[in-house]
């Protein structure tokens, strides 16, 4: 079974998505009586950030979720009004950065946004911005009511008297075991450290393994930390490679309970195919791994010691250390210096795909001594002849090189390409889809290939309901059709060229301010129309000189500034 190794830094594919408002100086007329629309692209690196699901197989997407912007630059990000309301629009966050600013790889711009939501457990994510390119994120939430292969959960309620071993099994998915230890006669404080008045304590625990992709894309910040308080007196950021990770809460008399007049003892097993990081071995008995809580709100972590290697009776090999306090621990070797800094790197791609139609997927492994010590997996990897796509990744380890692999919809492999991290900073990468072989008496439905597409130049419109006004935006639309296959889009002043398929139902979703506009298309050889609309018009009609869709889409603006 291949461990995969939490991110020793975080590596963020950036696709040229533009997503806050741009304003084009010209006229438009989809209405009629329409002033001219004059304003400046006063905005600069349009941000959008996609809450997801952890789980991989969940259907569903998060939603009434609420934000906050923290951070050393928080004050120079803004929502694409250009305000400080952040409002999150079903699972997208639109943000932008504000005019004036120089980022670089030497002085990005850095903030962390902290997120939680019904039946979802709350999470940070730091973001780095070191230039004006358009970005895209995707931050997984921990379903709380359909956990992430990898992760398990328990509640319980225990008498502070006689107090409770709590233990959370393995099973197939996650070997781990975990064991939490509540001494009999135990009081539990809030956060002042007053004592709160109370026989029992309702705990929730929620432990996450390291043999799976989704529980690994569960940790804080990828396992990046922006502030580490050490056990020598410093600070400084760093990077965690996990040896597991277990959230912690608990309550007591209706208050929440931070702390303990006796502190609690945690076992945490490890995975059997746990690697040293620094040694290149299996973990043995008698080896030590640090150990750090996380101050969610602080988005800080401190070294609290170190955790102790066991084996227990069942062979399973243990780490046990002491837990003062609730929040969530981790043991982890910190990956403190040894970098060859931030870096940028641009992969061009030469495909046989003109526009691309279908879901492909990338993964990005990191190898050291023929081992792939860290995998992650990017869905909505669009892929087309001449597309550029940017990596940008902070605090890249030495000695280590870079693999990226491209799969299509049914997991083949299209493409991949491998590189130094450190030296490298253009690659260039051939993606290719094979060809279709079609059995003689085969309809012409069953010859159409990802290349086939009908070509649809979108012209697209955003127009003011509180003066005539419109504007040709810079915005995020997603296409997803009858088979959940998802496109993302980027429409650059109204204008974007994308590919779709006659005759397969396709439902239109774009963000604007915190509101969704949606409707459903489907093109046959005449012309369509936008159906079942939420604030979104449009019609796609076929060029019949050039077979060609000369689309437009509408939606209104009630805010126009």
């Amino acid at each position: 079974m291949k461990t995969n190794f939490t991110s020793i830094f975080r590596t963020v594919i950036l696709f040229s998505l533009g997503i806050s408002l741009v304003f084009a100086c010209q006229k438009i007329n989809p209405f009629e009586d329409v002033d001219l629309t004059v304003n400046s692209n006063i905005y600069k690196a349009p941000i959008l950030i996609e809450f997801v699901d952890a789980n991989s197989n969940s259907t569903t997407l998060p939603k009434d979720l609420t934000v906050s912007i923290s951070g050393p630059n928080k004050d120079l990000i803004l929502n694409d009004q250009g305000g400080k309301d952040f409002k999150v629009a079903g699972n997208l966050l639109s943000l932008v950065l504000a005019e004036k600013v120089n980022p670089s790889e030497n002085s990005p711009v850095e903030f962390t946004v902290s997120v939680k939501g019904p039946n979802y457990a709350p999470t940070n994510y730091t973001i780095s911005i070191v230039d004006f390119s358009s970005s895209t994120y995707r931050v997984a939430l921990t379903n709380l009511t359909a956990l992430p292969d990898g992760v398990k959960s328990v509640a319980k309620t225990t008498s502070l008297a006689t107090g409770e071993t709590i233990v959370i099994p393995a099973s197939t998915d996650k070997p781990e075991i975990a064991k939490i230890t509540i001494p009999a006669g135990t009081q539990v404080k809030d956060e002042t450290g007053a004592v709160i008045n109370a026989t029992s304590v309702n705990s929730n625990i929620i432990q996450y393994g390291t043999g799976t992709e989704d529980a690994f894309n569960s940790f804080p910040n990828e396992g990046e930390a922006n502030t580490v308080k050490f056990k020598d007196g410093t600070t400084d950021e760093a990077s965690f490679i996990t040896a597991g990770f277990v959230d912690i809460e608990m309550t007591a008399g209706g208050k929440n309970v931070k702390s303990f007049s006796k502190p609690l003892d945690m076992s945490l097993s490890l995975h059997p195919d746990l690697v040293n990081p620094e040694t290149e071995e299996p973990v043995q008995v008698g080896e030590q791994i640090p150990v750090f809580s996380y101050d969610r709100d602080k988005d800080e972590w401190t070294e609290e010691g170190d955790a102790t290697i066991t084996k227990d009776a069942n062979g399973n090999l243990m780490a046990n250390f002491k837990v003062p306090h609730l929040s969530t621990w981790t043991i982890a070797w910190k990956y403190k210096g040894k970098t060859c800094g931030s870096k940028t790197y641009t992969v061009t791609i030469k495909s046989n795909i003109r526009y691309s139609t279908s879901k492909y997927y990338a993964k990005v492994s990191y190898i050291k001594n023929s081992k792939t010590r860290y995998t992650k997996t990017y869905p909505s990897f669009k892929i087309s002849n001449r597309t550029t796509v940017k990596f940008k990744a902070k605090r890249v380890p030495k000695g280590y090189s870079t693999r990226i692999v491209v799969y299509n919809s049914e997991g083949g492999i299209v493409g991949s390409s491998t590189f130094n991290a450190c030296s490298n900073k253009s690659i260039s990468m051939t993606v290719k889809e094979p060809k279709v072989v079609v059995p003689p008496n085969a309809t012409d439905e069953a010859a159409e290939t990802e290349s086939d597409a009908v070509k649809v130049n979108l012209n697209f419109t955003a127009a003011c309901t509180n003066k005539n006004v419109n504007i040709k935006p810079t915005v995020w639309v997603k296409f997803v059709d009858a088979t959940g296959v998802e496109q993302l889009i980027n429409v650059v002043e109204g204008k974007a060229i994308l590919a779709m398929k006659k005759n397969v139902k396709y439902t239109l979703t774009t963000t604007y301010d915190g509101t969704n506009y949606s409707g459903e298309v489907t093109i046959s050889n005449g012309t369509a129309t936008i159906v079942s609309s939420v604030g979104l018009t449009g019609s796609f009609p076929v060029n019949p000189a050039s077979g060609e869709v000369d689309a437009t889409l509408v939606y209104p603006l009630n805010s126009c500034k």
